[in-house]
């Protein structure tokens, strides 16, 4: 590798001897080896994103409530859908517990957020609103929604 050199003459005035002084100082400036530096490095980034291991992809869908509603179980062909803030998860997995009959079959079909930690599984409990909830609840809300995404993707 080709190393290019700088030589710099700096003129120092001496108080004390009132006479000038020369210093040379040689500055090594590795322009070519930086440059080639850089160059592995990119090397580096391109064959480590190129072989690492992929993710699934996740189709991104946004859902009407209308939409959400058809997925609620009740079709044995469809898929079972579950809405926590706004995310939509398939627990077509967990039917039993999620499909008609289940203990949470009150969250299929909708984003009933609310109802995470109200309790409220009925008519106005089953609802994505969150006015008025603390912050320890949004924080309750945030970590149901945190295990779905551990369970359901």
């Amino acid at each position: 590798m080709l190393l290019v050199f700088s030589i710099i003459t700096v003129s120092i005035e001496s108080s004390s001897f009132l006479k000038k002084t020369k210093i040379t100082v040689m500055l090594i400036t590795r322009h070519l080896l930086f440059i080639g530096f850089g160059v592995s490095i990119a090397i580096f980034a391109a064959l480590i994103f190129q072989f690492s291991p992929k993710s699934p992809s996740i189709k991104s869908t946004l859902w009407t409530k209308e939409e959400l509603a058809k997925y609620n179980g009740t079709d044995d062909n469809s898929p079972v859908l579950l809405g926590i803030l706004g995310s939509v998860f398939d627990v077509t997995k967990g039917k039993s517990h999620y499909g008609p009959g289940g203990g949470y079959q009150h969250f299929a079909g909708r984003d009933a957020s609310r109802a995470f930690i109200s309790g409220n599984f009925t008519g106005e409990g089953l609802t994505d609103s969150l006015h008025g909830l603390s912050s320890v609840q949004m924080k309750s809300v945030v970590d149901w929604r945190d295990f779905y995404f551990r369970s359901y993707m």
